[in-house]
């Protein structure tokens, strides 16, 4: 490398970090909110519904199934209708909404429990409802802050968030839950709910950004029509179910593959998933930048075909080690993808008045995969035993693949990249900066 490249290389550098800074910057009302509600989320259905209802006010533990239940099914039925309603109200106002609604269900669940606590199901069910109009909302007010060569960096960042979100739910929950009986214990979801609705207040209206629309009106079904009619978003719904579906998979034999195929504690299994955990976290921001830089498809298709290809290995061999490292290229693979999974999805709502439709359309969608995918995995559990999900799972991820190599997934968008970059280039000495 000679000193030109040496010094172009350096400048490049800089201006990706300097880039990064800006969507940090522009994103970190979204990045909070995002981190408030999954906090919050956490913290009631892991530790308040499982712990503290059962062992401090002797309550039955059938509510925490119950009650997860309703706000499941509350979302599922909701998701796509939340979705429209967002692109009426405008992503703002559907914030203010979704997240007044969650401090609402919150904010009951501290006097049902003393009163008569299977009333709670009602509050999950709100939080159902108030989680479906608010992610929709969320990603739609993402697509319009970020241009299509900074979705990649923001999904990355909004991974993060979340899953530092279910650090401090757990963590935090688990020390409070020592040291905090219930009454205080329930400050903190409140707490985390209240600031993501002020966030939501606060946020900004200039220019198009977040801009509420001047009146409301009922989606009309050429809206879901053209929809499924796009081939990039028909694909994209296969894409959405068979990922989701392996993932739903996946998590229905946590267990019974650390006790029936590895034969370990629960303790030494989650050891073994550290890499996996630390790794999925380092190669998240990478994997945003590589997606915004060559194009979703190119970070998707190896991703998702070395996670699915690691499940296939995990569920042949059994030998700790070997387990310990091919489950972190896994993490790797899947660690990878996220970003451009979602950082896609945003991208094929954009340039449309269906945005929060076309997104509610593909969180519905995972939410169906969701819920097929550990239904299958019980059957064939029962039958075939863990190892059979495994290879089903790798499957899905082989499969996924197979979707974005066969369809123009991401193909467009290095095209629109260039143009909306053309544009704003053009646009800047009249504007005073990029739209």
């Amino acid at each position: 490398m000679d000193a030109t490249q040496a010094v172009g290389s350096r400048r490049s550098i800089r201006e990706t970090a300097s880039e990064s800074l800006g969507i940090v910057r522009r994103g970190l009302p979204l990045l909070l909110i995002a981190f408030a509600v999954d906090s919050a989320f956490i913290f009631v259905f892991l530790i308040a519904l499982q712990s503290y209802l059962p062992e401090s006010l002797h309550t039955s533990d059938a509510i925490a199934g119950v009650a997860l239940a309703a706000f499941g099914g509350a979302k599922l039925v909701t998701q796509l209708a939340s979705g429209f309603i967002s692109d009426r109200l405008g992503a703002r106002r559907a914030l203010i909404l979704g997240t007044g609604l969650l401090l609402i269900a919150d904010a009951s669940i501290l006097p049902l429990a003393h009163v008569a606590p299977w009333l709670i199901v009602g509050s999950a069910a709100i939080e159902g409802l108030g989680s479906s109009v608010t992610w929709p909302a969320l990603y739609s007010a993402g697509d319009q802050r970020f241009a299509l060569g900074e979705k990649g960096r923001f999904t990355a960042l909004l991974t993060l968030a979340t899953g530092g979100a279910l650090a401090v739910g757990i963590g935090g929950g688990t020390v409070l839950n020592s040291v905090a009986s219930f009454n205080i214990a329930m400050i903190a979801p409140v707490a985390a709910v209240s600031i993501a609705f002020l966030l939501a207040l606060l946020l900004s209206t200039r220019g198009a950004l977040l801009a509420d629309p001047d009146g409301f009106s009922l989606p009309a079904f050429s809206e879901m029509r053209s929809i499924l009619s796009h081939p990039q978003r028909a694909a994209f719904t296969a894409l959405v179910l068979v990922e989701a579906g392996a993932l739903g998979g996946l998590t229905a034999i946590f267990r019974a593959y650390g006790r029936d195929v590895l034969g370990v504690s629960l303790a030494h299994q989650g050891l073994l998933l550290i890499p996996t955990a630390i790794v999925g976290a380092l190669v998240v921001i990478p994997g945003g930048v590589i997606a915004d830089r060559l194009g979703p498809k190119r970070v998707m298709v190896p991703g998702f075909a070395l996670t699915g290809l690691c499940l296939m290995l995990l569920a042949r061999w059994s030998d700790t080690t070997f387990v310990m490292a091919t489950a972190a290229v896994a993490g790797l693979g899947f660690g990878l993808a996220v970003p451009a999974i979602a950082s896609t999805m945003m991208s094929l709502a954009g340039g449309t008045g269906s945005r929060g439709g076309v997104i509610g359309w593909f969180m519905t969608m995972d939410g169906i995969g969701h819920a097929a995918g550990p239904a299958a995995a019980g059957v064939l559990l029962a039958t075939l035993g863990a190892e059979s999900v495994l290879l089903a799972a790798g499957a899905l991820f082989l499969a996924a693949a197979v979707i974005v190599v066969s369809s123009s997934i991401g193909e467009e968008e290095e095209a629109r990249i260039v143009l909306v970059e053309a544009l704003a280039v053009v646009a800047e000495p009249a504007v005073g900066g990029r739209t």
